[in-house]
């Protein structure tokens, strides 16, 4: 079939500040921190640049000192054919900055480690490919946390199921990977009786060190959970709900503490917490053809009795017609590398929606959820068709202006979006 016209920008109290076509590479997981942006790639193959030499799609990194402007310092590639859709940052007590990142092969699944102190000349440090049990067979998303050293990884260690589960490394020593510990659900580990449906797989942690506590999303089979790792020998399930069936699992999960919620007598449970999660849209054969997904805010004000309040979906409106995904993919879980307050940031979530683009959610009011922006980019030259032409915003990351930065799944690049509201 062949692929139709693609389609112009769309915007609502938003504005297009900066753009840069990273190649048409597909791109993913997009982190900020100060003035350099950095961005994990789906497989592919384009030219650098920079060296004029064609290169696996790994990471990219650029300078958006002037966010008008990104600007391409370096591009990391990937053996052939790998995935590398995952990356984080941390400043060093040695006074360098690494990076993390996945890296799946066809030689084999591994967390990368490189030097990235000058950022046009990344230094490749350690690769983390195992565990006592053995080599890794999945390595998908991680979070690294700056102020331990400790590395939280989706991985799939010898002895479990396909899927992912919690494995942490200690990386203070970025040069010498140490295991710590792992966790896991019951019917995971293959001595196990196996669990009912497709089983479960972690899509990644959200790490929340101040209060040594992990959230995690299995988008296979549906628990928002949450980990108290007090003792790091020993994680501890904590919460556990599951939304599986009837919904897809949730993609990522996040809390927010202390929300001071309107239409509640003061003093009588206004001041109340929340994990604010959703789910994945899938392929659906690029046309929805799915159980619609949704922003889920969760009271767990009452810890052992937690409840979902509210949701939030974008109209369908001509979305189906436009084709590709749609949906939510995951929202901003950090600002500048620190994990992500709503309250210190004018109650606002921002979304990534696929085929809408980028959407603005004030969540002022936990239990009505509002848009009150959006920004859907155009289809550019470098945008893949796949049975249409059409954007596909697979990720947002908010820098210390409060600019967010928005990757795409086709191909389209990366886009600074300025919030109007």
């Amino acid at each position: 079939m062949q692929a139709q016209k693609g389609h112009g920008s769309e915007s609502h109290r938003t504005r297009l500040l900066g753009f840069h076509d990273l190649q048409g590479r597909e791109a993913l997981q997009v982190i900020l921190q100060g003035d350099w942006c950095f961005v994990g790639h789906l497989p592919g193959e384009a030219v650098n640049p920079l060296t004029g030499k064609m290169e696996s799609n790994g990471t990219s990194i650029l300078d958006v000192s002037n966010p008008a402007q990104p600007k391409l310092v370096a591009h990391i590639p990937s053996e052939p054919g790998a995935n590398c859709r995952a990356v984080q940052v941390v400043r060093h007590a040695d006074g360098k900055t690494y990076i993390a990142r996945n890296h799946e092969a066809a030689s084999g699944c591994s967390f990368q480690v490189f030097d990235v102190t000058d950022r046009a000349h990344p230094v490749f440090v350690s690769s983390v490919a195992e565990t006592p049990a053995g080599r890794l067979s999945f390595a998908h998303k991680g979070w690294w946390d700056e102020s331990t050293g400790l590395y939280f990884g989706s991985a799939c260690e010898p002895g479990f199921r396909p899927g992912g589960h919690l494995a942490i490394w200690d990386l203070s020593n970025p040069a010498k990977p140490k295991y710590v510990s792992n966790h896991w659900f019951p019917g995971q580990k293959l001595s196990e009786p196996a669990p009912p449906g497709g089983g479960f797989s972690l899509h990644h942690p959200v790490v929340d060190m101040a209060r040594k506590r992990v959230h995690l999303s299995y988008p296979r089979g549906g628990n928002v959970a949450v980990l108290d790792i007090s003792d790091i020998s020993k994680p501890r399930t904590i919460l556990d709900v599951r939304i599986e069936p009837p919904f897809k699992g949730p993609h990522t999960s996040m809390p927010i503490y202390g929300m001071k919620c309107p239409n509640f007598t003061p003093g009588y449970g206004d001041v109340r917490d929340f994990i604010v999660h959703v789910n994945e849209a899938s392929d659906a054969d690029y046309q929805s053809h799915e159980v619609r997904k949704a922003v889920f805010m969760l009271d767990v004000t009452a810890w052992n009795n937690p409840i979902n309040v509210d949701t939030f979906r974008v109209p369908d409106g001509d979305f189906l017609e436009r084709g590709g995904r749609f949906g939510p993919h995951q929202y901003a879980e950090t600002r500048d590398n620190k994990l992500y307050s709503v309250q210190e940031n004018r109650n606002l979530l921002f979304v990534a929606y696929f085929s809408a683009g980028l959407r603005i959610l004030d969540l002022s009011d936990p239990y009505d959820l509002k848009e009150v922006g959006y920004y859907v980019p155009a289809t550019t030259e470098t945008t893949i068709p796949r049975l249409k032409t059409v954007v596909q915003t697979n990720d947002v990351d908010i820098d210390y202006r409060g600019l967010a930065y928005i990757t795409d799944r086709a191909g389209t690049g990366l886009h600074v979006i300025e919030y109007l509201g």
